[in-house]
């Protein structure tokens, strides 16, 4: 191929130098090339803490939101209600769900046994909820 046609736009007097654009161009595949660990590491860490400020604004409306509560609740109880129908309906649903289940049960036991965090965690929320049943079971002892 003649030199004519592989620098075609490119201005007289200057076929083997790049243009700004190009040179340019080649710069950031090599910058990418060389630090792609450390940008993709940037990347994730903003990546992150977006969805921690979001996951915070979520919580802080749905706290202070009671239109937005009962509209949350209404969705969940809606995607309960199909999950029901799905599990009800197909067998392989109903068996990818015992799978997942079934895994989650291991992680919660194999966690239970080797994370001292999280048996404190699991004591607490167990001790909190006994108490509330034996509230509710004291409350329902009582006379009208």
């Amino acid at each position: 191929m003649s030199d004519y046609i592989k620098n075609v736009g490119s201005t007289p007097g200057t076929a083997a130098e790049p243009t700004a654009a190009q040179r340019r161009k080649e710069y950031m595949a090599r910058y990418y090339a060389e630090n792609k660990e450390e940008i993709a590491a940037r990347r994730k860490a903003a990546r992150i803490a977006r969805r921690e400020e979001l996951n915070t604004a979520e919580k802080e409306r749905y706290a202070t939101d009671p239109a937005y509560q009962e509209y949350r609740k209404k969705l969940s109880a809606e995607e309960r209600k199909r999950r029901k129908e799905r599990m009800a309906a197909d067998p392989e649903a109903r068996k990818k769900y015992e799978e997942r289940l079934a895994k989650r049960r291991q992680r919660h036991a194999e966690r239970l046994a080797t994370d001292p965090e999280y048996q404190k965690k699991r004591e607490a929320f167990t001790t909190t909820m006994r108490e509330k049943r034996r509230k509710q079971k004291d409350k329902g002892d009582e006379p009208p």
